[in-house]
């Protein structure tokens, strides 16, 4: 296993990209989106964690980027989360002017020491080192921190991004996420396990072996270990969903 080790990566150079321009670029497996805003240079992982679809496609004002999928807004210099729904920022990375290449920090031979999550990630705290080159992305016109789940009351920012991935899930015979219909009824994030606990609208439900496996993978595109979806045998009933509305009912 070796040492891991900041890098500074030549992602672009001056002049390539306008004034209130964008540009992706791939390192490594994941893609970044270089941001030309307000006479600087900025650069975030090109995701929204709301959906971990493509950010940078979206429509950008100033310093303003909004998801073309749900309208979550970031803000493209610091990755902070805007407006709704996405509720976790947005990776972001440290980034230098070096002659007349725009340089970011990167975490080398992290894949192997388990310091650089997978795509929708945190990125590592960056420190100069050497200077290798990016490779573009094929196009372009836009998880989260590892720490334990919280002690305290609330949901910890971890739960709240699992949860937020879960939205994608769908109940193919009712057409609504497992997040609409409140069958996610507990995510417990330990060092080495997350365990998902839910509940299917009917007990025998023909969907149930593809929905167990979206859940798994959806809270593991988030939280990258191994993952337990257990289901539990308690009854649903519309009244447990946030908005039961979305059926009819009132409560």
């Amino acid at each position: 296993m070796s040492a891991s080790r900041t890098e500074w990566i030549t992602v672009a150079r001056v002049g390539e990209i306008a004034d209130g321009g964008v540009k992706i670029v791939r390192v490594e497996d994941q893609e970044l989106a270089v941001f030309h805003v307000e006479g600087g240079y900025h650069v975030i992982e090109d995701v929204c964690t709301h959906d971990r679809g493509p950010l940078a496609e979206g429509v950008l004002e100033g310093r303003l980027i909004e998801c073309p999928r749900h309208g979550a807004r970031f803000d493209v210099t610091t990755g902070e989360v805007l407006a709704p729904p996405a509720v976790v920022p947005v990776p972001r990375y440290e980034v230098r002017v070096s002659g007349d290449q725009i340089q970011v920090a990167w975490l080398a031979s992290a894949r192997e020491s388990g310091a650089m999550p997978a795509r929708g990630g945190m990125a590592a705290a960056p420190a100069p080192a050497s200077t290798p080159s990016a490779a573009p992305a094929s196009s372009s016109t836009s998880s989260v921190p590892s720490t334990p789940a919280s002690s305290s009351p609330g949901p910890s920012q971890q739960e709240l991004a699992v949860r937020s991935a879960l939205e994608t899930v769908m109940d193919p015979e009712i057409g609504l996420s497992v997040i609409d219909l409140g069958l996610i009824r507990d995510v417990t994030i330990g060092a080495d396990k997350t365990v998902v606990r839910m509940l299917l609208t009917t007990p025998f439900c023909p969907y149930a072996p593809q929905m167990i496996a979206d859940v798994k993978s959806a809270t593991q595109s988030v939280v990258p270990q191994e993952c337990d979806v257990e289901v539990l045998p308690d009854a649903w009933s519309p009244e447990m969903m946030p908005d039961p509305s979305l059926l009819g009912f009132s409560y």
